[in-house]
């Protein structure tokens, strides 16, 4: 499966917008992009590991929640972070 990310988060990832893992479900593919990328476990999720409210997460343009992230995904799936952005 294949993260893609843009924006901010770009630089936590080394500025390579698509990230590919070979996992069974979310979890085990985002576990693999924190291995790979650790400074990206503060950014993406609190201290109780819960996703931050800043970032959002879709599966195939699907959103998912916090209790989704045990979903199997195949190798053909995408899954989009996106950062919400505020302003004034």
């Amino acid at each position: 499966m294949k993260f893609r990310f843009s924006g901010t988060l770009m630089r936590f990832v080394e500025f390579e917008r698509e990230q590919e893992f070979a996992a069974a479900t979310i979890r085990e593919a985002i576990d693999g992009l924190v291995a790979k990328h650790p400074q990206l476990q503060n950014v993406l999720f609190t201290a109780s590991g819960s996703l931050r409210q800043t970032h959002r997460l879709f599966l195939n343009g699907d959103q998912l929640g916090n209790d989704e992230l045990a979903r199997a995904v195949g190798e053909q799936d995408v899954v989009e972070v996106l950062t919400a952005i505020a302003g004034g």
